[in-house]
C-alpha cells in the first residue's frame, strides 16, 4: 500500500469518526428534547398549545431540531397521518408550529 494510500485510508477513516460523532451527537439532543417535550406534556403545561388533533381527537407530537433537514420533518408528518403539533428545538428556544395538514399525493 502506498503512502497516498495510506494517508487516503486515514483520512475516509477519520471523516467517518467526525460524522458518526456529530450523528451521536444529534441523536441524543433530539432524545433529550423528546423527553423535555414529554414531561412538560405531561405537566398539561402545553395543553392550550396542542390545537391540531387527528380525527380521534388525539393530539399528534413532532419534536424536532432546528439542524435535522426538512425531510426529516416531511417524514414525521407522514408518519403520524400529515397533522401535527410540532415542535421546534432552536438555539434560541422552543417554536411551537400547528401543522394542519400535509397530504404530499393530494391534488392541488
Amino acid at each position: 500500500m502506498s503512502e497516498q494510500d495510506k494517508l487516503d485510508e486515514a483520512v475516509e477513516h477519520a471523516v467517518e469518526m467526525a460524522a458518526n460523532k456529530s450523528a451521536e451527537k444529534e441523536i441524543r439532543e433530539l432524545s433529550d428534547f423528546e423527553s423535555a417535550i414529554d414531561e412538560t406534556l405531561a405537566t398539561g403545561y402545553l395543553d392550550d398549545t396542542l390545537t391540531v388533533t387527528d380525527a380521534d381527537g388525539v393530539a399528534q407530537v413532532l419534536p424536532v431540531l432546528d439542524s435535522e433537514p426538512i425531510s426529516h420533518l416531511v417524514k414525521g408528518l407522514e408518519d403520524v397521518g400529515g397533522s401535527a403539533n410540532v415542535f421546534v428545538h432552536t438555539a434560541d428556544g422552543v417554536v411551537a408550529l400547528s401543522v394542519v395538514e400535509h397530504n404530499p399525493n393530494a391534488e392541488e
